[in-house]
Parts: structure tokens; C-alpha cells; sequence
């Protein structure tokens, strides 16, 4: 069973990732692992900006985390 607040995590992550899908689609599958990095610093840089009180900024971050988690699981660095 997956706990409620996971579930509900993951929707509002699916949610924007959906709301990105006409312009960007999957492009994060195969761009550098480089650039999906520096995103993930400048969304974090982002929250910190917003004195850490923006969960829109947090699921930034955590879905960037998905895209570098995904990329990266094959590769031992």
C-alpha cells in the first residue's frame, strides 16, 4: 500500500509535469544530464528565493530529482 501522502505528492508531480508535456514533452530523456543539474540547483535556488514557503517550487525540485533519478539509475558514477 502506498501512503496517502506519497500518492498525493506524486499526482500534484504528474500534474505539472502533464501541464509541460505540449512544449517540452519528454525532452529531459535524452537532453545532458548537465542541463537537468543546473535546473535542478536553479529550482532549488528558486524555493530558497521564496524563503522556503513554496510547495509549486518543492515539486520543481522533486521532479527534477525524477528526471536525474531515472537518467542516472543505469550509470554508476
Amino acid at each position: 500500500m502506498v501512503r496517502k501522502e506519497i500518492v498525493e505528492f506524486t499526482d500534484e508531480m504528474e500534474r505539472v509535469m502533464s501541464k509541460h508535456d505540449k512544449k517540452k514533452g519528454d525532452s529531459w530523456k535524452s537532453c545532458d544530464v548537465r542541463h537537468l543539474d543546473n535546473k535542478l540547483c536553479e529550482e532549488f535556488r528558486e524555493w530558497d528565493e521564496t524563503n522556503k514557503c513554496s510547495n509549486e517550487e518543492l515539486v520543481d525540485i522533486a521532479n527534477m530529482c525524477m528526471m536525474l533519478w531515472n537518467r542516472l539509475k543505469q550509470k554508476k558514477c
